[in-house]
């Protein structure tokens, strides 16, 4: 979505307008989320938007391509003619097609080393942690359906998908063409339908015919021209509507409790409980609607849920990506003393194992508290069941959160959402124009980070360290490729020095000063 349609020139030698800055921006957000979410064991994983809702950062990613594509290709289209136009896009679908050959040869490549060299765990093998033992156990078949698309291992099935709606913009730039936009959302939304209907479904495993690709590009083909119609200018902005962000807002909440496992698995709710079987049946009931595979109207519209919100948050054009915001005022006092009541009542939850192994006389005075004294004086235990202690990590980040911000000041409150928020999105925003070549890298990345993480251990600071690590090589890249692509060996041209004199060519003599 966008305030006003970003277009590439149209006519040769026409200037280029400047890049959206929120289309590079949430791309560069889906970049960071996908390595976290392909990174085996990361806890980090937990906290994706894809926890708390049905649509994730693949909706970011194809979305956004959509836009991105309408400003790449849309344009020749419209300014240089059909077949140019469908030259350029195939010319982008090969690039697509070697990406996704490279990227499941180096990432097989790169797991059987660690098999073959015995650096990973005892008893593990990596190679099998991803579904590319075929490529030892039947090369022929696995490498053939490699090269003609019937075999899409998982975690390897976004590029397909992506490749296989790029080849159907000619035909959608023919059918507009001809027929206008009506016609287009007609034909698009027809092939949206025929997928939920499993219509469309295409062979993902050459050895088993029942398993299709995860990803049906017929039916994210909804999403990537949804965004395609924005970037084109089909579709308008979208009113800037208070009741709107209300409606958007509301919806976006009350699919938490449907898409949070937490919730609908009866860990946070008792599963005796009605409140948890209606939600649990109806999550069922309504699995058509939020199925990842054909792209189910409910990740749809929660993505244009989510994505309205996030449009209206940054400002008109993206301003505040260029500004920051305006830092929200701290809470009331009795907020704060609520606040500090609930972080020392979690802290033992929180910091259990910490506490237990460098203060164990604590942990001792914590159990007979909870566990003795309460019972007796209170008439109840104050510990919580395990599956429901995530709710008291909750409450201790709500809190600390809540504390830290009033303790830090007015100046620093402005610098964290303004001064230091404004440096960050330039960086972010760089990884969101590099998507395909950072991509290509987080998918071998995050199998990477997963056996650094199987050699290290799993704890708070090396899932920190693992996953800014990640962060900082996806940022790398991105740099590296930009660098790379400005062709800097182009530069201006430096004058030639006058060649030196000959050695054959006489001087004239000089006069020689008088003795």
């Amino acid at each position: 979505m966008s305030d006003k349609p970003t277009s590439a020139p149209t006519a040769p030698g026409a200037a280029s307008r400047p890049r959206d800055p929120r289309l590079d921006f949430f791309r560069g957000l889906a970049m960071f989320i996908i390595l976290f979410a392909h990174t085996p064991g990361n806890s980090w994983t937990l906290w994706i938007p894809a926890r708390f809702g049905f649509s994730d950062a693949t909706e970011i990613f194809v979305f956004c391509s959509g836009m991105a594509s309408a400003i790449a290709f849309g344009k020749i289209f419209e300014s240089r003619g059909w077949l140019l136009g469908t030259a350029r896009v195939a010319f982008r679908v090969w690039q697509v097609y070697w990406a996704q050959i490279g990227v499941v040869l180096v990432t097989a490549g790169m797991l059987l080393l660690i098999d073959r060299q015995g650096w990973g765990l005892e008893g593990k093998v990596y190679i099998e942690t991803l579904p590319l033992k075929p490529l030892i156990d039947d090369t022929a078949a696995a490498l053939l359906g490699l090269f003609t698309l019937t075999w899409i291992p998982n975690l390897f099935d976004i590029l397909p998908m992506y490749l296989v709606i790029l080849a159907m913009i000619p035909l959608v730039m023919a059918l507009h063409r001809f027929a206008g936009f009506p016609a287009v959302a007609v034909a698009l939304l027809a092939l949206w339908l025929a997928t939920q209907m499993q219509w469309t479904d295409l062979p993902g495993r050459p050895w088993n015919p029942d398993i299709r690709w995860f990803f049906n590009p017929f039916g994210w083909q909804l999403v990537f021209f949804t965004g395609f119609a924005f970037g084109m200018g089909w579709l308008g902005a979208p009113p800037r509507d208070r009741r709107l962000v209300y409606l958007a807002a509301a919806f976006v909440l009350l699919t938490i409790p449907f898409a949070w496992h937490k919730i609908h698995g009866a860990i946070f709710l008792p599963d005796a409980w009605l409140l948890h079987d209606w939600i649990y049946y109806a999550r069922q009931g309504i699995n058509f609607l939020w199925w990842k595979s054909d792209q189910g109207f409910f990740r749809w519209l929660h993505f244009l849920a989510l994505a309205y919100l996030a449009w209206m948050a940054v400002g008109v054009a993206g301003e505040r990506l260029r500004s920051g915001f305006r830092p929200p005022e701290p809470l009331g006092r009795a907020w704060l003393v609520l606040a500090a009541v609930v972080l020392v009542l979690t802290f033992p939850y929180t910091y259990v194992e910490t506490i237990q192994t460098v203060l164990p006389a604590l942990h001792r005075g914590i159990v007979h508290m909870f566990g003795t004294w309460a019972p007796e004086t209170l008439g109840f235990s104050l510990f919580i069941q395990d599956g429901r202690i995530g709710l008291a990590h909750l409450a201790h980040l709500a809190a600390a959160v809540v504390l830290v911000w009033a303790a830090i000041g007015p100046r620093w409150r402005a610098w964290v959402v303004q001064d230091g928020f404004t440096a960050v999105v330039p960086i972010i925003r760089k990884v969101g124009t590099q998507s395909l070549a950072v991509f290509l890298m987080s998918i071998p990345l995050s199998r990477f980070n997963g056996w650094v993480l199987d050699m290290i251990g799993r704890e708070p600071v090396t899932w920190a360290l693992v996953n800014l690590g990640g962060c900082a090589v996806l940022i790398g890249v991105a740099y590296g490729v930009g660098w790379i692509k400005s062709q800097p060996w182009r530069g201006p041209r430096v004058a030639p020095s006058p060649p030196a004199p000959s050695a054959s060519i006489r001087e004239p003599a000089q006069p020689r000063p008088a003795e």
